[in-house]
């Protein structure tokens, strides 16, 4: 279906460059994200850099999930787009690791992501979500303005059913996550914010 080739430099402030090839439909890349998201945080366990990797998200998600209603260029003109201030996409000039996040599936069937991601380190790792996340932010209005209620699922998922080093949450989290964004959209779709 689609790759996505990741080259990451050694340093926070270097660019990670993101290169896609493939299809993958517009509405399934918060799906693809989420279930990089829990397999990452599942890998990290429970080490500092996921505990940093969530709270970076959930400060993100937490602000913007009050601008998802507001029109998308004043959110983009604000700065609101950047899910981690210390992260940019663009060309690695120096030395870097790749990671690969290979999403896999038959027609009709939910697709499956691979990570391929051998002897990175944990700092690393925990910026491929970040750098995934950023990359369709950047394509797509609609994962930008989902994203923020699926990563505040997650943190009720990893608070209320299970931690992150569950082997269940791999797969329970990015489902409990696409359930309760579903229903707080349609929630706000009949106007009835909860």
């Amino acid at each position: 279906m689609a790759t996505f080739e990741l080259h990451l430099p050694g340093t926070d402030s270097s660019p990670i460059t993101v290169k896609a090839e493939g299809e993958l439909p517009e509405y399934g890349q918060v799906w693809i994200w989420d279930m990089l998201y829990a397999r990452v945080m599942h890998e990290l366990g429970d080490r500092a850099e996921a505990r940093e990797l969530r709270e970076a998200l959930e400060l993100w998600a937490v602000n913007m999930s009050s601008k998802i209603f507001q029109p998308f260029d004043h959110i983009r003109s604000k700065g609101h787009l950047n899910v981690d201030p210390t992260l940019t996409l663009g060309e690695v000039t120096g030395p870097a690791q790749i990671a690969y996040i290979r999403v896999e599936g038959a027609a009709g069937e939910l697709p499956q992501v691979r990570l391929e991601a051998e002897g990175l380190p944990p700092a690393m790792l925990a910026r491929t979500p970040m750098a995934l996340a950023q990359f369709f932010i950047n394509e797509n209005e609609l994962f930008a303005k989902e994203l923020p209620i699926h990563i505040l699922a997650f943190r009720k998922y990893y608070s209320d059913v299970n931690t992150p080093e569950s082997a269940e949450s791999v797969d329970e989290a990015p489902m409990f996550a696409i359930q309760k964004a579903l229903e707080y959209f349609q929630s706000a779709n009949r106007g009835t914010l909860q």
